[in-house]
């Protein structure tokens, strides 16, 4: 063992290398190494949102992201005054909200915990915060975004022109 990583496991408990090691496995910290990634693990607050509680509703604005440590979150959709429509239900691992960390506009659906669920919740204020100390934080977390969200756009682009074309043939 060198003598960073002794150091390392000495200065650090096991709680925090338990957080560092799961934010390790999200996509959105990809490319970041273990010390960056216990910055943004001291700006970042675990909340347990207990079944059926509302994270955020539609059109509330956006200033955080969320990321699911365990348990299930819907992603649901208002589709008239008095009905939802389920777009995903998100698992651990995953995360939702993350258009906040580049602006502040109204979210586009309600998020709410389908079971008992803790959630890892980083602020925008935080974020930007601490990207102004470690500016490759935020070059790798925005790529990383970009590339995810360029996924999520290429779905939906196919999810959409397959309903067209089934529109089409049922005509």
């Amino acid at each position: 063992m060198k003598l960073t990583d002794f150091i390392k496991n000495l200065l650090l408990d096991k709680e925090m290398k338990k957080k560092i090691q799961f934010l390790s496995g999200i996509s959105i910290f990809n490319g970041l190494d273990f010390n960056l990634l216990g910055k943004i693990i001291n700006i970042t607050y675990i909340k347990t949102y207990q079944k059926g509680e509302t994270i955020f509703n539609e059109t509330d604005i956006g200033k955080a992201i969320f990321i699911i440590g365990r348990g299930n979150i819907e992603i649901t959709k208002k589709i008239s005054e008095r009905q939802e429509g389920i777009l995903v239900v998100l698992a651990p691992g995953d995360f939702f909200g993350e258009m906040a960390l580049l602006e502040e506009l109204p979210r586009s659906a309600t998020a709410r915990a389908v079971e008992e669920s803790e959630i890892y919740i980083i602020y925008k204020v935080n974020f930007d915060s601490l990207i102004e100390k470690y500016p490759q934080v935020g070059v790798k977390i925005t790529k990383n975004l970009a590339t995810i969200l360029s996924k999520r756009l290429r779905k939906t682009s196919e999810k959409v022109t397959a309903q067209i074309l089934e529109t089409l043939q049922t005509k």
